[in-house]
């Protein structure tokens, strides 16, 4: 016989019984809830229909018993207590025609052998033992020898023959008394049978009650383990999930939920380390935020500062063209400045959903050449190519013409930040998914704004309008996402087409006024 390799020093040697008992445990928690429930209420079911089962069977079996002591033994023992009366009666009448010699009595003898006969017929029906059998042969076989002897007797009786009466008499009266005897016998035969079906009867009864009494208080003591099992899965891990959402309440966002649970509440256990970790990169972010903001408000700040003070140093020597210049600085860094501030602004005001829009009848082609002529000095500074190509009649869109100037004005800054001096930006404007209407044809307006800069990596495209989320050091990444929540509050939609270093398209549509 091989032996298998001996296990190293420090080397854990897997067990049988663990590994079966790991796969079991495994198995549970692949359960569902709905399956626990349906396997333990099954179990339950189940052990109801083996009472039921059961009970019936032995119901069924005191059904048969009682139906075998009316049908067969108390039948047995009317039929032969009638056959010995009319065994008793046939005798009287045979008596008194010996004696009066009167035909009635003789006809009345003949009726009471019909009885008979017809009574021995029914009783040897109901005999179901061999010995009972016996007997009501030997009645039959007695009673046959007695009208035997009867009848002669009547023949010597109508012939005037002389005979001796008391030998027949006496022959007469024992087969007689042996025909009583022998239904005497049957009579104890079936008391005795009917005795013991009823001790039966009631052996049975007693052990169905038992058993009966014994499976309830199995299925009730399986009832309350089920529930108790079932409670006990979904209380634990909801009690886990508890104490998990108050830490982070309190602002910890560290802690992952473990559980060993139903895969219901265990896909609740991953989407609530899910939210935790989003929770925790949302505080980052915020943290994020926070230290940007105040890095952007900063910035223009100190410039503000040094530009004034620069400015009055100017004053006391007069020197006019660089006081200009100096304001103008000023001007730019407020402008940054308010921009910022409204970004946040308009961020929160989304974010509670209290941004009013006054949708109404507005002209694409004047908002593109408005925020065209917004950012070509410093397209020209960069050297930077603009264009426009925007469709001839383009109808009026229904717009609220402040907040999509605030988009494309986005789109174009994205533009011009990102693309590299000698670059190109093309705007364009067309209808798209043209609808009849009536007189009218209405559809959506689309608007895009290419660049030949550095593009979006393709990891990147899915998460570009995320609040916050910034590609690059420039910027609050706030601006895309304002813009989306601006365009879908419109009813349109705002997507994009890149490639890294392969430009970038950002398309947006506006429906048809």
């Amino acid at each position: 016989m091989r032996e298998g390799k001996p296990a190293l020093p420090g080397q854990a040697v897997p067990k049988p019984g663990l590994a079966n008992e790991g796969k079991e445990q495994r198995t549970m928690r692949e359960l569902t809830i709905f399956k626990r429930l349906i396997l333990g209420y099954l179990a339950i079911l189940l052990v109801v229909i083996a009472i039921g089962v059961y009970s019936i069977l032995s119901l069924g079996q005191l059904n048969q018993i009682i139906r075998s002591i009316s049908s067969i033994d108390s039948e047995t023992i009317r039929m032969a207590n009638r056959l010995r009366d009319f065994v008793l009666t046939q005798r009287g009448f045979e008596k008194k025609y010996v004696v009066s010699k009167d035909g009635d009595f003789h006809r009345q003898f003949l009726e009471t052998e019909k009885y008979i006969e017809k009574h021995l017929e029914r009783i040897s029906v109901l005999m179901d033992t061999a010995e009972e059998r016996r007997l009501i042969a030997d009645v039959k076989a007695f009673h046959s020898q007695y009208l035997s002897i009867a009848q002669e007797e009547v023949r010597l009786i109508n012939s005037n023959k002389t005979y001796s009466q008391e030998i027949y008499n006496r022959k007469k009266e024992d087969l007689a008394d042996q025909i009583i005897r022998k239904l005497e016998e049957v009579t104890k035969i079936a008391e005795a049978d009917m005795d013991s079906k009823i001790k039966m009867s009631g052996k049975i009864g007693y052990q169905a009650s038992r058993v009966t009494a014994i499976l309830t208080i199995a299925a009730v003591i399986m009832a309350l383990m089920i529930a108790f099992f079932t409670a006990r899965t979904i209380n634990s891990p909801i009690v886990e999930l508890i104490r998990g959402t108050k830490q982070i309440a309190g602002g910890t966002f560290e802690k992952h939920v473990t559980i060993a649970s139903p895969p219901e509440i265990n896909e609740l256990a991953e989407a609530f380390n899910h939210m935790c970790d989003r929770l925790k990169e949302l505080d980052e972010m915020k943290a994020d935020l926070i230290s940007h903001i105040s890095h952007e408000f900063r910035t223009p700040l100190a410039v503000i500062r040094e530009a004034v003070s620069l400015h009055r140093d100017c004053i006391s020597t007069g020197a006019m063209e660089k006081q200009l210049r100096l304001v103008g600085i000023i001007e730019e860094e407020c402008e940054r400045l308010i921009n910022s501030v409204n970004k946040v602004l308009s961020l929160s005001r989304m974010d509670a959903g209290m941004m009013d829009y006054h949708i109404e009848g507005g002209s694409l082609s004047q908002i593109i050449e408005m925020s065209a002529s917004k950012i070509r000095p410093i397209a020209e500074r960069k050297r930077i190519a603009l264009n426009m190509d925007v469709a001839q009649s383009l109808p009026y869109a229904a717009i609220d013409t402040e907040k999509i100037s605030q988009v494309l004005d986005n789109l174009l800054d994205n533009a011009l930040k990102f693309t590299p001096e000698g670059g190109k930006v093309l705007i364009r404007a067309a209808m798209r998914d043209r609808k009849p209407s009536g007189d009218q044809e209405k559809g959506f307006i689309e608007v895009s704004v290419s660049d030949t800069g550095c593009g979006i990596p393709a990891e990147n495209i899915q998460e570009i309008f995320d609040k916050f989320k910034k590609l690059h050091a420039k910027g609050t990444g706030l601006g895309l996402y304002i813009a989306r929540q601006i365009v879908r509050a419109h009813g349109g939609d705002i997507w994009v087409k890149s490639g890294e270093k392969a430009g970038t398209t950002f398309f947006f549509t506006v429906p048809v006024f």
